[in-house]
């Protein structure tokens, strides 16, 4: 749906667009001027109903008062003898407004709360009124719309007070009897004596208020159409044409090249300074892309042929690396076999020599000094080399993709049980304290027991190897909190690593320095193959060591195993600790 509302707005030209919004800006604009205008016209209708309203009561009181003056004058005779004739002010204003309403369509009359006539009384708006001028002495008019019957009526009623002439009928004492043969009411001056009503049919009023709306109105129209016809032209002139010239230039710059517009068109029209700098400007815009176009298909050709001879060399240098990986590869291949190859033949004849030289030291008597520790001497070595070519053979079963881990239970009190037996002695005759421990908690762990010893035998000879008579060496194991992993601590009191040195380490048949290798001896690989063991064994590696402090080795390693294939990728991301190693 929005793409179809995108396609539809699309098709819509802007003089439309223009007109749609003139027209919808005009009715807007009709609209609140009518409202406006009928409310004015409303309003002054109704002030001239008020005001006439008003008029009738003025003379209505004129009337009233004029024979209020003249009372006396009509009540005596020429010899000044009073002789009361009938007319008085009450019974000529009624009078005189009767006449009125009978010969016209407005009414009036005069009435009060409590009249002396009972064709008097007031009625519901009458009363209203009456009501109000009692509530507040200010008061002296109201007035409303109302129907009479089915005619719109306007009605207006004018509060009357009592004056020094209507003493004599309706003052003191209450209850005399005036001349008219009424009870006096007790009047005082300035009290509220009733009120002059008024009702003016309003068909005429409302035929006039609506003729004016109409005209208005219609005034108004004429004067927006005007307006938006001179606007349609101006827009259509000064934009809608110079966009459409454009639009035109565009599409033959597309089709065919360079194309100049010009400023104005057969009827004068884009005189602005706005379109004619626009104008410049594309055919400036217009030229150059002419230039451009005439060099374009030129530098096609020379990219595409620049791109097939990149796209040569780049396969040509694909396959020479494939070539050369294949090589490496094959070498890598050479290598491990005959690393293994060598190795396990080494290992049959050193495995013979380390026997002999045991039965010969039973054959020796106790007193040849010399020649027990000749044999001794054959032993360590024999020892020493036997596990190079046992670290040699592991590292090329790795690097061959050949090894494979054996998973079981393993009880890390039995690894390290074996791993005392074998260091111990050794660790004795160097007059190094070894010891192990193991924390409560640590479970069986699901791993591989031959890998998790070799780890453990490494780190363990490694640290006896380069600590000094009189040091230590203490092989610890505890549960890491969350119980994942377990931590094997390897801590001696040994020379120590400078932290430059604690990744090279770890690299096969690389050890600190030289100094190092002349008095320890080793091949470089001991660490090597621990770090390999443990990221085998989804575990890592990590070292603090600092010259003549000693060094802390430890080997994280994951309680099951199946937790740590879950877990591999995010392993891969954290890089690998270091440890001790043949330095």
């Amino acid at each position: 749906m929005r793409g179809w509302g995108r396609s539809l707005g699309s098709d819509v030209g802007l003089k439309t667009k223009i007109i749609g919004l003139l027209l919808a800006s005009s009715l807007f604009l009709l609209c609140a001027f009518g409202v406006w205008t009928y409310a004015t016209q409303r309003e002054a209708t109704k002030a001239e109903l008020v005001e006439t309203s008003r008029v009738l009561v003025d003379e209505m009181n004129a009337v009233w008062d004029f024979i209020s003056l003249n009372q006396d004058r009509i009540d005596y005779t020429s010899d000044g003898l009073y002789e009361y004739k009938g007319l008085h002010c009450a019974i000529v204003g009624k009078s005189v407004a009767s006449l009125f309403s009978r010969d016209s369509e407005y009414s009036m009359r005069f009435t009060k709360i409590d009249p002396r006539n009972i064709a008097n009384a007031p009625d519901a708006v009458e009363t209203a009124a009456l009501e109000m001028f009692s509530a507040d002495p200010g008061a002296s008019e109201y007035y409303e719309f109302s129907m009479r019957g089915d005619e719109r009526v306007f009605r207006y009623v004018s509060a009357m007070k009592v004056t020094e002439q209507c003493m004599e009928c309706h003052g003191g004492p209450v209850g005399e009897m005036d001349i008219t043969g009424y009870p006096k009411e007790g009047w005082e001056l300035g009290d509220l004596a009733g009120a002059t009503s008024v009702t003016i049919p309003t068909a005429l009023y409302d035929s006039n208020m609506w003729s004016a709306v109409r005209s208005n109105v219609l005034f108004f129209l004429v004067i927006v159409a005007c307006m938006c016809i001179g606007i349609y032209v101006a827009l259509d002139r000064l934009i809608a044409r110079p966009i459409a010239a454009l639009s035109s230039g565009l599409t033959r710059v597309g089709e065919t090249g360079a194309h100049r517009v010009s400023f104005f068109d057969a009827n004068g029209a884009y005189a602005t300074s706005e379109t004619t700098e626009l104008f410049a400007r594309f055919n400036e815009m217009s030229e150059r892309l002419e230039i451009l176009y005439a060099d374009l298909e030129l530098q096609v050709e020379e990219r595409t042929e620049q791109l097939r001879r990149a796209n040569e060399e780049l396969e040509a240098q694909r396959a020479h690396v494939e070539r050369v990986n294949e090589r490496l590869k094959n070498e890598n291949k050479y290598k491990s076999d005959f690393l293994a190859i060598v190795s396990h033949e080494l290992r049959t004849p050193l495995t013979s020599v380390l026997v002999f030289a045991e039965l010969m030291e039973e054959s020796i008597g106790k007193d040849d000094d010399v020649a027990r520790s000749q044999l001794e001497e054959v032993r360590k070595n024999g020892r020493i080399l036997l596990e190079m070519v046992d670290n040699v053979l592991e590292t090329a079963r790795i690097q061959a993709g050949s090894e494979r881990l054996n998973l079981e239970l393993v009880d890390i009190a039995d690894v390290f049980g074996q791993v005392e037996s074998a260091t111990s002695a050794v660790a004795a005759r160097k007059g190094v304290r070894f010891s192990t421990c193991i924390a409560a908690g640590v479970p069986l762990v699901m791993s591989d027991w031959e890998k998790v010893r070799r780890i453990v035998s490494n780190l363990a000879s490694n640290a006896v190897k380069f600590t000094d008579e009189g040091g230590s060496v203490d092989v610890t194991a505890l549960l890491c909190e969350g119980g994942e992993e377990i931590a094997i601590a390897v801590r001696d009191t040994g020379i120590g690593i400078p932290e430059d040195k604690h990744r090279l380490i770890f690299e096969r048949f690389t050890q600190e320095n030289m100094s190092t290798v002349r008095r320890y001896g080793g091949s470089g690989l001991g660490l090597s193959l621990v770090k390999d063991l443990s990221a085998m064994l989804g575990g890592r590696v990590e070292l603090a060591s600092s010259p003549g402090k000693g060094s802390l080795f430890t080997v994280f390693l994951p309680v099951d195993q199946a937790w740590h294939e879950h877990e591999k990728d995010d392993k891969k991301g954290r890089g690998h600790g270091e440890g001790h190693a043949d330095r």
